[in-house]
């Protein structure tokens, strides 16, 4: 198997640099539809109110040791982390939103 994870938490670095436009795709074209915090819905509140820590435990657990290199403090300082941002993703969308660059072109 071989396992492309990009940008996925920075690459390799397995951390969070903020910036508004970090993980937006290039083409803005495709977010037309986003008119409002709403077009977000209802994966925000699932994000928010029910992705736990315990969950994202069980679906760590999944993945094979060797796509970590066995790195099991790490993977826990990732979910750590992944429970303590998901609150924030609001709070992201709109720096995206805000940025010079303007991705959601149709947001009201």
């Amino acid at each position: 198997m071989i396992i492309d994870q990009g940008f996925c938490f920075n690459a390799g670095e397995w951390n969070f640099p903020d910036a508004p436009l970090r993980g937006l795709y290039s083409r803005h074209s495709v977010y037309r539809h986003i008119t409002g915090m709403d077009s977000f819905e209802p994966w925000l509140s699932r994000v928010e109110e029910r992705l736990s820590r315990l969950r994202l435990g069980e679906v760590a657990g999944s993945i094979p040791p060797e796509w970590y290199n066995d790195e099991y403090d790490r993977l826990e300082e990732l979910i750590r982390k992944l429970d303590q941002r998901r609150h924030l993703v609001r709070e992201l969308i709109l720096s995206a939103r805000d940025s010079g660059r303007q991705p959601f072109a149709n947001w009201k």
